[in-house]
């Protein structure tokens, strides 16, 4: 889980010092990206954790992929001004000056819309991102950016009153709530599975497909999709697989695993990623219930939130150097351009293998390309 933020330094941050824009390296994958930014909203269900009766309110995200030929190439801000300052703020006591993540950039692109161009977009297979509890979607972006570029549509979700901020197309924001209880995590762990699946649900309407990929000549395919997350995020994977039968396959990033999916385990492939050192119970608790195709792999050189785009965005900024020792052990000693290479590689190996049907040893032994892996086995 990340550091809770310090909400009252919110509007402080907004005073920032001017930094040059500085974009992410671009992805590596055969395919360019497209990127929308969504709100999805849930009539039909109350939202947990508000102070009033409101329905639940989501952010998504959607990386698409798309050919070189389709690309209008652009910039747009990593995060939105809103989110970036209240970030900023939130992690000053780290060595985080104002104005940091306004800096960001990602290189995306633009669909040129005539009918040639939209008849050639083809249907990917999906895979959800559920992000760790007090962080936001939006330190995944270039992790999910990746993915997509390797040929998959990639939806990171907000989930409301768990992310540190989530901020919505008429810049209202909802701040996360104090949930620190074993029940709160519990209700929280239920919220964010009905999140994931109502997701799905909204994905397979062609309304809305039309709407956030206007490019995509046919329906998404919900019907089987992979899903990711870190932290609780994690957590949220293992269950949602195990209420929805749409998700068939999942990777949990160094989450600790909560409620039933524990005892009562999946048959589907999932693969689980550790920080070095890691020593939990319920990942020893879940390994016999885990009765399909199963790995478990150690980072060498990582901490709990080298599994974000944090490590990288130290690297992208050059400011690694000049963070103090405690912000070095929130994200590891391995570089950020090394911990995201060797992250990504094993998180599209595995979706490769499990939804493409491409066969790859690097899920099988340890790969002298990356020395930093180990298997592992509870």
């Amino acid at each position: 889980m990340f550091t809770s933020p310090v909400r009252a330094c919110l509007f402080l941050a907004l005073v920032s010092q001017f930094v040059t824009a500085i974009p992410f390296p671009p992805p590596t994958g055969s395919y360019n990206t497209t990127l929308l930014i969504s709100e999805l909203t849930d009539d039909a269900r109350l939202d947990p954790f508000a102070p009033t009766k409101q329905p639940r309110r989501l952010m998504i995200s959607v990386f698409h992929p798309i050919s070189p030929a389709e690309c209008s190439p652009y910039l747009t801000p990593d995060l939105n001004p809103i989110t970036a300052a209240f970030e900023d703020a939130a992690l000053a006591q780290f060595g985080v000056q104002p104005g940091t993540f306004e800096s960001l950039d990602l290189q995306v692109c633009q669909s040129r819309a005539n009918p040639h161009h939209l008849s050639t977009s083809r249907n990917h297979p999906l895979v959800l991102f559920s992000p760790g509890l007090a962080g936001t979607r939006l330190f995944y972006n270039a992790i999910a950016q990746q993915l997509a570029s390797r040929g998959y549509t990639v939806v990171t979700i907000d989930h409301a009153y768990d992310a540190s901020i989530v901020t919505f197309p008429d810049n209202s924001t909802i701040l996360a709530a104090n949930i620190t209880t074993e029940a709160q995590i519990l209700l929280d762990l239920d919220a964010r599975v009905k999140d994931v699946s109502f997701v799905l649900d909204k994905l397979s309407e062609p309304s809305t497909t039309a709407r956030i990929i206007p490019s995509l000549a046919c329906r998404l395919e919900v019907s089987n999709t992979g899903i990711i997350g870190h932290s609780l995020g994690g957590a949220t994977a293992a269950t949602a697989m195990l209420r929805d039968s749409r998700f068939i396959a999942g990777i949990n990033l160094d989450g600790s695993f909560w409620g039933d999916v524990i005892q009562k385990g999946l048959d589907k492939p999932f693969l689980m990623l550790a920080h070095e050192g890691k020593i939990d119970p319920t990942w020893e608790a879940i390994w016999p219930n885990l009765t399909g195709w199963k790995r478990e792999l150690m980072l060498a050189g990582s901490a709990h939130n080298t599994f974000t785009d944090l490590p990288d965005v130290v690297d992208v900024l050059g400011i690694r150097g000049s963070l103090p020792p405690e912000a070095m052990d929130l994200l590891g000693t391995i570089g950020g351009a090394r911990a995201f290479e060797v992250i990504t590689t094993y998180v599209e190996a595995f979706f490769d293998f499990m939804m493409k049907g491409e066969s790859s040893a690097l899920l099988d032994k340890p790969s002298e390309s990356f020395p930093e892996v180990s298997f592992e086995s509870p």
